[in-house]
Formats: structure tokens, C-alpha cells, sequence
């Protein structure tokens, strides 16, 4: 990495965290992602650590690939893992492993995969090497006898087969330059997928500080070449930041509300993420989200059919799929549980200049978890 630009990185990083950190909420975390330690900023000046986020604990609890590792919080005593985890030296908590059933079962998923969706897109759509990814190479033939290198990570599967249906629904966006956001974006895997297709959108993400960091080095290293604006930005400019000529604005996700406008937005996307917040903060996006997004605007909301939260009260609330606060302003375009996930609803619905006929709050009524799949 040029010197120069490694240090614009970690600058980035660095001064829009200590800024967010700053202005935060007191409720906008929920138990769940009360993870991190104190002293974050000391783990963003810790540059070695950064190169090998996807296989260290920088990005547990939102990288599938350390699954194993980051649920094991959820035993008995176990609450401070995630925190305890990020301190240190943070070394590597998962390699790629040379085991044949191993390789059978990715094999059978990125089957599973290409039939759910397209193998050209899967080919073109595979994580790259920025935090370096544990990756396994599979050459895959296609009935046209095309050979495709095929790059399997098994947070990234997931991220694939839920880009495959936004960008088909996205694709169909009128507007030059759409402007997309995504409220929990991960490390960015996903943002960065609908990017590489959409290249004239403007991507926003929402998001908290900490996990900003981690979106802002993967995003700066990814696209190196392309506009990527912060916090401090937004803070200069206000919402009039919108009017300027950007591919990515990382931000904190309560800034929501100040920074979006009436009917601005083209597509909202949340992806296992709303499950995981408070009550009231959920109520406050899909307040942000149903008042800025345009009339055939759409909304991709992937999420379980129920979780249990902790909020920052200790107690304890269930999150409904079913019970989210979505207008009357709806109507559906995907709707069925995941193929990948079955305890996962997947939906995209369209926004509305009139409340359609069949209710939509019908049709939330009968998302259902399958009893036999648990939680």
C-alpha cells in the first residue's frame, strides 16, 4: 500500500470515529452491539492489525467466515467475549483448511447458489483480497463448457446470493446517479458488490462508529480510485452534501434523520441488521425510510422472523418481522424465506404513491417462521 494513502486511510478512519464517538446516543446501541472496548481509537492506530480484518476480530460479529468464534458471546458468562477479543494483538482466528468434507459441503453450496441464482454473476461477484479473506478456488464448467473460477467465502456466499435479487430490482431505478442506502452494512461487502454494477450510484451507509471504521478501510481499499466521504464531511456541509459528486458516505445512523430529505432516496437495503437493534431505533429508520424514500423507490429488508434483543434497559424484546412499522404505502416484488437461511424472510417491496388494494400489512401477517426451524 503507497504511504501516502495508507496514511489518508487511517486518518479517515480515525477522525470521523472520534468525531462519532462523540455525539452518539446513549440508546442508539442495543445489547447485542454493546461489543466493542473502550479505547477503539487505539485499535484504528494499530495499523498491522488491519490488512487481516476478515480473519481477526475486527469484524467479528458481522463476518459469517468467524461464526463459530463469535458465537460462543452467547454462552453463559461469555457477554464481554466480543470486547475482550479486540484487545491485544488480535491474531488470525480462522485459515483455510485442507479437509475433503470440508470441500464437498462448499462444493454442494456454490451449486446450491449458482442454481439460485446465475453463474456469470456469481464468477464476476467473488470477494476480493482487501482483509484478506479466507478463500477456497473451485473451476466450475457450465452447460455452454465455459470454465469459471469460482471464489468461495462463506460470508461472502451469503452476500451474493442477497445481491443477485437487489441488483435486479435496483437496475430498474430511473435515475442517472441513484442514490442507495444501506442501514448495517457489514465490513461492506454487499455495498461494495451493488457498486461494481451500479457504478453510477451513490451509495450512503448508516451504520455505528465503530463498524464505520471497519466499511471506511475495506471501502478506501476496494475502490482507491473513487470518492469516499465521512462524518467530518457531513459535518462541514450538512445535508447539502448530498448535492456533491460522491461514490460512498459512511455515517453514523443516527444522522438518518438530518441528513435525508423528502423523497430523495431510490432503494434502502437492511440485511440482518434490524433483527439485532432496539425497538425505538428500528421505529426511527423506517420513520427516516418511508419519508425519504422516492414513490417506486424500494425497500430490501432481509431479516430473521424473530429475534430476541436486550436493550439498553436489560430488558429483554422480540423482534417481529411481521411487527415492523411499515405503512400503508407498500407493496411487494420479492417475498419468501430464504434459500440459504430459512429462518431468514427475504422481501423487497416498492413504495407506493397510493395504498394498494390487498393490505400490506396482510401480507406481513403472513410471515411465518416454519416451526420446525427454530430461531
Amino acid at each position: 500500500m503507497d504511504l501516502n494513502f495508507k496514511k489518508r486511510t487511517f486518518e479517515f478512519m480515525l477522525q470521523n470515529f472520534e468525531l462519532a464517538e462523540k455525539t452518539m446516543p446513549c440508546d442508539f446501541k442495543s445489547f447485542h452491539w454493546d461489543a466493542f472496548p473502550n479505547g477503539y481509537s487505539d485499535l484504528i492506530r494499530n495499523e498491522e492489525i488491519w490488512p487481516r480484518m476478515l480473519r481477526n476480530a475486527l469484524t467479528i460479529g458481522f463476518n459469517d467466515s468467524l461464526i463459530s468464534h463469535g458465537n460462543k458471546r452467547f454462552q453463559k458468562g461469555n457477554e464481554e467475549l466480543w470486547k475482550e477479543m479486540k484487545q491485544g494483538e488480535l491474531p488470525d482466528l480462522i485459515k483455510e483448511e485442507n479437509d475433503q468434507n470440508l470441500f464437498r459441503s462448499i462444493t454442494e453450496a456454490v451449486k446450491k447458489l449458482i442454481l439460485s441464482t446465475d453463474i456469470e454473476f456469481v464468477a464476476s461477484s467473488c470477494i476480493g483480497k482487501i482483509g484478506n479473506p479466507v478463500v477456497y478456488k473451485m473451476n466450475v464448467k457450465a452447460e455452454n463448457t465455459k470454465n469459471y473460477e469460482i471464489y468461495y467465502n462463506s460470508h461472502d456466499h451469503d452476500d451474493i446470493y442477497h445481491s443477485w435479487f437487489i441488483i435486479n430490482q435496483l437496475n430498474h431505478l430511473k435515475r442517472e446517479h441513484p442514490i442507495i442506502c444501506e442501514i448495517g452494512s457489514g465490513y461492506g461487502g454487499l455495498a461494495s458488490k451493488i457498486k461494481n454494477k451500479i457504478k453510477k450510484s451513490k451509495i450512503i451507509i448508516f451504520d455505528l462508529p465503530e463498524v464505520n471504521a471497519v466499511q471506511s478501510y475495506y471501502l478506501l481499499n476496494t475502490f482507491p480510485e473513487q470518492k469516499i466521504l465521512g462524518y467530518q464531511d457531513f459535518l462541514q456541509y450538512g445535508s447539502k452534501i448530498l448535492e456533491e459528486d460522491f461514490d460512498f458516505l459512511v455515517m453514523p445512523g443516527w444522522t438518518a434523520n438530518d441528513l435525508l430529505r423528502s423523497k430523495l432516496v431510490d432503494a434502502f437495503i437492511n440485511v440482518r441488521s434490524m433483527m439485532e437493534m432496539n425497538r425505538s431505533v428500528i421505529e426511527n429508520y423506517f420513520k427516516v425510510i418511508q419519508s425519504s424514500l422516492r414513490e417506486d423507490g424500494v425497500f430490501v429488508c432481509i431479516n430473521r422472523y424473530l429475534k430476541k434483543v436486550i436493550n439498553q434497559s436489560n430488558n429483554i424484546e422480540i423482534n417481529r418481522f411481521a411487527d415492523y412499522p411499515f405503512d400503508t404505502y407498500w407493496s411487494p416484488l420479492y417475498s419468501f424465506p430464504s434459500e440459504i437461511q430459512p429462518h431468514i424472510h427475504l422481501l423487497i417491496a416498492k413504495r407506493e404513491s397510493k395504498i394498494p388494494i390487498y393490505p400490506f400489512k396482510e401480507i406481513l401477517k403472513t410471515l411465518r417462521l416454519n416451526a420446525y426451524l427454530g430461531t
